[in-house]
C-alpha cells in the first residue's frame, strides 16, 4: 500500500467497507525479529528521544514536558507513527517552548537496531497535546493537526480532513474506528467541548454532533485540564468513550450520539484517574472495560449492567490503560513511570517494568495531576510494549511471553498472505479464520 494507492483507490476500499465489519490491511504481516534485537535485563531494546535532533531547536533544561504518543501500525510490529510537543507547565497554564516543531508526524521504522529510521511528515504540526491514531487499512494515520482533522498516508498527503468551521473550535482529539470509516472528534471552543461524529467514504461527512456538557454535566474545559481528552471507539465500532483528565468518563451510541452510560465523574464512587485510563476489552463488543481509578484501583467493569466483576488495589496512581490485541494481558502505566502488566482474566500480576530506575532525573518534569506514562501500545502479536512518556523518550519493551503454536502458525500464515484476503477465505471454517484476523466476536 503506502505510496502504491492513490487517493482516489483508498477512498474506494473505504467506501466499500461495511459499518459492522473490521476493515484490515491489504498488506502481509510484518513482526518486529527478535534473533536482531537485544534487550536488558528490564527487556528494553530500544530506548530514543521521541524528537529527532535535526528538529531540535533549543536546549532542554531539564523542566520541559514532553508530550508525546507513539503507536504501532495495525499488523506492523517493526513499525510505529509517532509525535510530539514540549510544554512549560506553570500554574496550571501550558505554554508551548519557543522554537520547537510541535506536532510533527513521524514514522518509526524498527528494521535495524543500528540505524533506526525516521521518516518526518514535514507539512504536520499540532497546537494541542498531540496524538496518532494509526488507521486500520494499514499505512493511514489519523491526527488533530494545526487548525483540521485529517487522515493522511505515512507519506504525509490527506486523504480526507476537516477545517475548523464557523464556531472555531480547535480539533483536540480523534479516533478512528476498527470498521475504518467511522472517526470521532472532539473539539474545544465556545466554552464547551463537542464531541462530532464522521463518516468516511469519498468525503468526510459529520454525521452527528453534541456538546459533551449536555451528555456529561460538568465536562467542560477548565485551566487545569483544557485539551487533556480523549476519545475511543468501542470493538465494534458502534460505542465512543469519552473522557478527561479531570476524571470524566462517559459513552454514546455512535448513532446519532445518543447518551448511554455516565461511568465517571468527580462526584461518583470511582473517579477516573486519567484520560487514558481506561480502555475495552477486544474480546467483547463493548461491554467490558478495565477502568484506573484516583483512589488506586484497577477495574474491570459491565458498562451494560455496570457492574464490577473484579478489582485489585495498586500501590501508585494510574496514568495510562491499554490491552493486547488479542486482550489476554493489560498493561498499566504508573504516575512513578513503572508499568506493570496483569492477566486480563485475573488481574493477576505476570511481569513489571522498572522504567523508574531510567527516569529518576526526570522528577522535576512531572506537573500534578498530569500522567507521567502518555500512552502504551502493544504489537500485534503482544510480544512488544512501546511507552511513551513525559521526558521525551519513546521506548520499546520485550514482554516475556511464550507463544503456543497456533500463535506462532498465524504469524507465519499472515506473514504470506495479505490480511484482507485471509479475510476473504470463506473456504475456511469461521473460528479459524476469526482467529487468524483476532477477531473474537
Amino acid at each position: 500500500m503506502g505510496g502504491d494507492l492513490s487517493t482516489l483507490t483508498i477512498k474506494n476500499i473505504l467506501k466499500q467497507q461495511h459499518l459492522s465489519k473490521p476493515c484490515y490491511p491489504i498488506t502481509y504481516y510484518t513482526h518486529l525479529d527478535k534473533d536482531k534485537w537485544s534487550s536488558n535485563e528490564n527487556g528494553l531494546i530500544v530506548d530514543l528521544h521521541i524528537l529527532p535532533d535535526k528538529l531540535m531547536r533549543g536546549v532542554d533544561d531539564g523542566t520541559w514536558f514532553w508530550w508525546c504518543d507513539a503507536q504501532f501500525v495495525r499488523f506492523r510490529d517493526d513499525q510505529l507513527f509517532a509525535t510530539t510537543a514540549a510544554f512549560r507547565p506553570r500554574n496550571g497554564l501550558w505554554t508551548a517552548v519557543p522554537n520547537t516543531l510541535n506536532g510533527r508526524v513521524q514514522v518509526l521504522n524498527l528494521h535495524d537496531p543500528e540505524n533506526i529510521d525516521c521518516s518526518i511528515l514535514h507539512r504536520t504540526s499540532s497546537t494541542v497535546f498531540p496524538k496518532v491514531h494509526p488507521h486500520p487499512l494499514g499505512e493511514l494515520v489519523t491526527y488533530c493537526g494545526t487548525g483540521e482533522v485529517v487522515v493522511m498516508t505515512k507519506q504525509g498527503d490527506p486523504i480526507y480532513s476537516r477545517s475548523r468551521d464557523i464556531t472555531n473550535a480547535v480539533h483536540v482529539s480523534c479516533a478512528i474506528a476498527n470498521n475504518g470509516v467511522s472517526l470521532a472528534c472532539l473539539k474545544r471552543g465556545m466554552g464547551v467541548y463537542f464531541l462530532e461524529s464522521y463518516l468516511l467514504d469519498f468525503a468526510m461527512t459529520c454525521e452527528s454532533s453534541l456538546r459533551c456538557h449536555q451528555v456529561c454535566p460538568g465536562f467542560i474545559p477548565t485551566t487545569f485540564a483544557s485539551g487533556l481528552v480523549a476519545c475511543k471507539f468501542s470493538p465494534d465500532s458502534k460505542f465512543i468513550a469519552v473522557s478527561s483528565v479531570s476524571g470524566y468518563l462517559f459513552i454514546v451510541k455512535k448513532f446519532k450520539l445518543e447518551k448511554y452510560r455516565i461511568i465517571s465523574t468527580t462526584q461518583t464512587e470511582s473517579v477516573l484517574s486519567s484520560s487514558e485510563a481506561f480502555d475495552f476489552n477486544p474480546r467483547t463488543p463493548h461491554e467490558c472495560i478495565a477502568f484506573g481509578s484516583r483512589d488506586k484501583y484497577l477495574q474491570l467493569l459491565n458498562i451494560d449492567t455496570e457492574e464490577v466483576s473484579l478489582v485489585v488495589e495498586v500501590d501508585e496512581a494510574i496514568d495510562c490503560v491499554r490491552y493486547s490485541r488479542d486482550g489476554l494481558f493489560l498493561a498499566v502505566g504508573m504516575r512513578n513511570f513503572d508499568i506493570s502488566i496483569y492477566n486480563s482474566e485475573d488481574l493477576n500480576v505476570m511481569h513489571k517494568i522498572r522504567m523508574s530506575e531510567l527516569c529518576q532525573e526526570e522528577i522535576p518534569r512531572t506537573a500534578p495531576g498530569y500522567p507521567v506514562v502518555l500512552n502504551l501500545s502493544f504489537t500485534q502479536d503482544g510480544g512488544h510494549l512501546a511507552s511513551s512518556s513525559c521526558e521525551g523518550h519513546v521506548r520499546v519493551w520485550r514482554m516475556p511471553r511464550l507463544h503456543t503454536l497456533m500463535e506462532l502458525s498465524r504469524n507465519r500464515i499472515l506473514r504470506s498472505t495479505p490480511i484482507h484476503q485471509v479475510h476473504q477465505l470463506t473456504i475456511l471454517p469461521e473460528k479459524l479464520r476469526n482467529f487468524l484476523l483476532y477477531k473474537y466476536f
